[in-house]
């Protein structure tokens, strides 16, 4: 997600309580009663790249690891 987007859900997450919130000052979004770390832009290419880093020092499958990252990110 792009800042911009990202610091007006921040600012207006009133309006976006039911599919957003705020946990430990970071922005979570609410997906089948699920909570999802939102991740900013420049945020995006470093978790990939330490799930890459896993995957080859634990021979884990590719589509397990995105799997996670799906779980776990928005």
């Amino acid at each position: 997600m792009d800042e911009e987007t990202y610091q007006t859900l921040i600012r207006d997450i009133e309006k976006y309580h039911d599919k957003y919130k705020l946990k430990k000052g970071k922005l979570v979004k609410i997906k089948s009663n699920k909570e999802l770390k939102v991740l900013k832009r420049n945020k995006i290419e470093s978790i990939l790249s330490l799930a890459y880093e896993y995957l080859l020092s634990k021979h884990f499958r590719l589509e397990a690891i995105l799997t996670k990252l799906k779980e776990r990110y928005y």
